[in-house]
């Protein structure tokens, strides 16, 4: 199995990672529950974890902050679980700090649906932030 990752997924897995960040999906328990597999984790930059249920109930009344991600990259890891990686910089608001991360999930397909199943962020140095969409 070639660990390349066709173009349309690619795409539409991007897609879906920038979805987690719209403030009408953040505020959708039916979206979210569309998007997040249900074994899903996530880690924290800060360490903590958190399961599908407690991203359910946390999100909706989270102030959404301000969120760049950019120069994505994909592969596969197996016919039906793909990673994406990428770099994510956001801040709580206009006059706050940036916080920058490198990021990682996992998306697995269930039939015909691609879901998240795992998604880390880890603390890193600052980088210049583009505004291409990359």
């Amino acid at each position: 199995m070639s660990n390349k990752i066709k173009v349309s997924l690619f795409n539409h897995l991007i897609d879906a990672e920038r979805q987690l960040l719209d403030p009408e999906i953040r505020q959708s328990e039916r979206a979210l529950d569309a998007l997040l597999d249900d074994e899903f984790i996530e880690i924290a930059a800060n360490g903590t974890t958190f399961n599908k249920y407690q991203v359910l109930t946390r999100l909706p009344t989270e102030v959404v902050p301000q969120f760049y991600n950019q120069h994505f990259k994909g592969r596969m890891l197996s016919d039906d679980v793909a990673q994406l990686s990428y770099q994510a910089a956001y801040r709580r608001t206009a006059r706050s700090e940036f916080n920058y991360s490198l990021r990682m999930s996992l998306w697995r397909k269930q039939g015909e649906q691609w879901q998240m199943v795992f998604h880390q962020g880890t603390p890193c140095a600052p980088f210049t932030i583009s505004m291409d969409d990359d």
